[in-house]
């Protein structure tokens, strides 16, 4: 019996790496994340930059990173590093954690999605399309998803229990199997759906911002003799700035959460297969390095934007010069 329980090195080895990892690696994530996300608000609540929508929706993007770091990857680091969980001292603990985990798990990207949107309508050849591009669509926008997330995650606010699986062990999960299997397809399919829809959106903005390299923009009879071509040259460098700060961030979010999804699209497909202790063992180690993993896009946007764009650069230096 006890062979069937034994733990191989491999395995061993994973718990090793899943735990430092998060005892180290998570610290300097919350606080880089935590200070970068914070600077990044600032840097696009400045003049330079809150003139254009797209702030508005990186301004959300960044609150809500902060959020997401503070809620849920500060309670994990401490859980999974350092074996201090706290989520499940009340029950009411339990289901906010849980709901806020679920609400901005999709917020945010769904903030990527917002702007990737606006950037596709700024960045259009057609001058009609570019009008769309507003602060009044861009607020309304934000207030609606997030309104509309938040109202659709607020199951977890009753179906989630704080359950004692050993003497001294207590896990925030449901007790409902249907509800299990709904949020984990749910979960599946986010995964799935928000990178693809995020890497699609960043090749039409691509798309769009080759058409303006290659052909001259002519205003339409409205804008006529009020735009001049130094200024229209002036307003697509400043969107071309950030578009490159949204396909950064769009890359990083894609290229860190599909290990994850990777890992739930395994666990899906062999949940009823027969696993040994050790194998248990192992997924449940690779899943949490993935969901790590998945943690970094919440924590580098700040440092990102600082390589490709040279006028956050500039607003960066502006901040700390206090000008």
């Amino acid at each position: 019996m006890s062979s069937q329980f034994e733990i191989s090195d491999y395995t061993v080895s994973l718990q090793r790496a899943e735990k430092y990892l998060f005892q180290y690696g998570g610290l300097i994530l919350i606080v880089l994340g935590s200070i970068g996300c914070l600077l990044s608000w600032i840097v696009f609540s400045k003049k330079t930059l809150r003139k254009n929508p797209c702030s508005i929706y990186m301004m959300a993007f960044h609150i809500a990173n902060f959020t997401y770091i503070i809620t849920l990857i500060l309670p994990s680091v401490l859980s999974i590093g350092y074996g201090l969980t706290f989520i499940t001292s009340t029950l009411g603990l339990c289901r906010f954690s849980i709901y806020m985990a679920f609400a901005l798990d999709i917020i945010s990207p769904i903030c990527l999605v917002l702007a990737s949107i606006d950037r596709i309508l700024v960045t259009s050849p057609n001058a009609l399309t570019r009008q769309k591009s507003t602060f009044r669509l861009a607020f309304r926008s934000i207030i609606c998803a997030t309104l509309f997330w938040m109202l659709f995650h607020s199951h977890s606010l009753i179906l989630m229990h704080v359950i004692q699986i050993s003497l001294s062990t207590f896990i925030c999960y449901t007790q409902s199997p249907v509800y299990l299997v709904v949020i984990s397809y749910y979960s599946l399919l986010k995964n799935i759906l928000i990178p693809t829809l995020l890497a699609g959106l960043g090749l039409l903005a691509i798309r769009n911002i080759r058409k303006l390299g290659h052909n001259r923009v002519v205003p339409d009879a409205t804008t006529m003799g009020t735009v001049n071509d130094r200024g229209l040259q002036s307003i697509h460098s400043k969107d071309r700035q950030l578009v490159r700060i949204l396909l950064i961030d769009i890359g990083i979010y894609v290229i860190c959460v599909y290990p994850q999804t990777a890992i739930n699209l395994y666990q899906q497909i062999t949940q009823y297969d027969t696993k040994s202790f050790d194998q248990t063992q192992a997924e449940v180690s690779i899943q949490y390095l993935c969901s790590f993993c998945g943690f970094i896009p919440y924590c580098i946007g700040f440092y990102s934007n600082l390589i490709v764009s040279k006028t956050f650069r500039n607003e960066v230096k502006n901040i700390f010069l206090c000008k």
